[in-house]
């Protein structure tokens, strides 16, 4: 069983290209995180730091490898586990997290993101295209799913469908809709 994980740090050392055997690329760096400062006896003093390696997989190394550099504080979610390790007559033991997302963190500074072509969805058809409140208006519906105020004719707010709301949830896309949004 594995845990997941949000650890929030600095980039300790330039981040490492390697491949999977099949090619695949992965992004590892190690991640320093030390907990609040605090005060003691009227000097600031900093808490214990703990150690991360962390390894990011396929389209997150290549992106991870193309924004992120030494000394970049980030956010690091993913799965957590601790490895035993020996070598050289040494041995110890290493935290590593198998990160599922990886960002900065903009407490300490700004970014711009700028999204891979790989991940766009297809463009809406002018049909669907935005209005002057910058929102998509709604796909086309069937006469079971359309609103009252979509019947009117009317600029009203759209009310979620009956069924939706009995089942706990403000969700109006039809049921099987595959949009993540």
């Amino acid at each position: 069983m594995t845990e997941h994980i949000t650890v929030v740090g600095n980039i300790a050392n330039e981040l490492e290209p390697r491949s999977l055997p099949g090619g695949e690329p992965i992004a590892r760096f190690r991640l320093a995180a030390t907990s609040q400062r605090r005060q003691e006896n009227g000097t600031w003093v900093d808490a214990h730091t703990s150690w991360y390696t962390v390894s990011a997989y396929r389209r997150l190394a290549e992106h991870a490898l193309a924004s992120l550099t030494k000394g970049q504080r980030v956010i690091v979610t993913g799965r957590f586990r601790v490895r035993q390790w020996e070598a050289g007559g040494k041995h110890g033991t290493e935290a590593e997290i198998d990160a599922d997302a990886v960002g900065p963190d903009l407490l300490f500074g700004t970014t711009s993101f700028q999204r891979d072509d790989r991940n766009r969805v297809a463009p809406r058809p002018e049909s669907q295209s935005t209005g002057e409140s910058g929102w998509a208006d709604p796909g086309p519906e069937t006469q079971a799913e359309a609103s009252p105020a979509r019947d009117a004719g009317d600029s009203a707010e759209l009310a979620p469908a009956p069924e939706l709301v009995s089942a706990g949830t403000w969700d109006t896309r039809p049921l099987g809709d595959p949009t993540p949004f």
